[in-house]
């Protein structure tokens, strides 16, 4: 186990007994904190990520990613969970990978570590599109276990107008954006395949034009490029679903319009999240 960082002067015995609980019984509150406030931890969890997230996240169990809390201070929690596909160690284990989750804005005192984690794991359910209710309810002093309502979502509406279709992108702006993407999924699909090498056109081309040092300069930004731009481009889906797409169920998860919303967040970012919000102050504009 990871030694505690005792830097906020928590009393070790209650800090070990809080991880201790939280470990023990509330595995999958951690486990929905930790993807509500860290959404790139997905990429990392050993988890079959072909599944529907908001179906996943509705399946998963603590128990199913061995995560378990190492360490806690006023601004930070400090969580591990099993390495995806990670060569095992002499031992048969899995390496274990470290996630920091920020706690915002920081507590002022030890004391409201029982407060905030009943408000985070809210927070997290109610963002991952699940049942308000947590095992954390228990923190609060109700010891009796809460049976979860499998099937149940209890998705309240706040009023606002609903887009229930899928908004092509606009000409200009956002088909730039999509095919500047498009384009760079290209170029390192080229470079993998072996389209950029001596003698091939390819080779010769960025060469004689690309100004960072040619036909090399050109194939070492994209490779660097390549994981960052994709990791930031799975988050924003994920960001999209949670804080759009899940809001209401007049899109489905898995539904031909849904996909097509993803599709277009993936390669234009920015630009359909303002279409998509263009359109509902439209809507809520006409109702008004």
């Amino acid at each position: 186990m990871a030694s505690t960082n005792n830097k906020d002067g928590i009393d070790a015995t209650s800090l070990a007994r809080t991880i201790s609980h939280m470990n023990k019984d509330h595995a999958t509150d951690l486990l929905h904190i930790l993807i509500h406030f860290n959404p790139l931890a997905l990429i990392q969890l050993p988890l079959d990520l072909e599944k529907p997230i908001r179906q996943l996240v509705c399946d998963l169990r603590g128990e199913d990613v061995d995560i378990r809390l190492v360490d806690m201070s006023l601004a930070e929690m400090q969580v591990q969970t099993r390495a995806k596909g990670a060569v095992k160690d002499l031992n048969g284990e899995t390496p274990m990978v470290t996630h920091m989750i920020p706690i915002n804005p920081p507590m002022k005192s030890w004391g409201e570590r029982r407060e905030r984690l009943v408000a985070m794991t809210k927070e997290a359910r109610e963002g991952l599109g699940l049942p308000a209710e947590g095992l954390l309810e228990e923190v609060k002093g109700n010891k009796g276990k809460k049976e979860e309502k499998n099937g149940k979502k209890a998705e309240k509406e706040k009023g606002g107008a609903v887009i229930d279709t899928y908004l092509a992108p606009r000409l200009f702006w956002d088909g730039a954006v999509a095919i500047s993407v498009a384009f760079f999924f290209g170029c390192y699909a080229a470079i993998r395949g072996g389209y950029v090498e001596w003698d091939l056109w390819a080779w010769q081309f960025t060469q004689r034009w690309w100004p960072l040092g040619g036909a090399g300069g050109f194939k070492w930004l994209v490779n660097a490029m390549f994981w960052p731009v994709l990791a930031i481009h799975i988050s924003e889906m994920i960001m999209f679903d949670r804080s759009r797409l899940a809001k209401s169920d007049k899109i489905p998860m898995g539904s031909l319009t849904w996909w097509k919303w993803m599709v277009s967040v993936f390669f234009e970012g920015y630009m359909a999240f303002r279409r998509y919000d263009d359109k509902v102050a439209e809507l809520e504009k006409k109702q008004h």
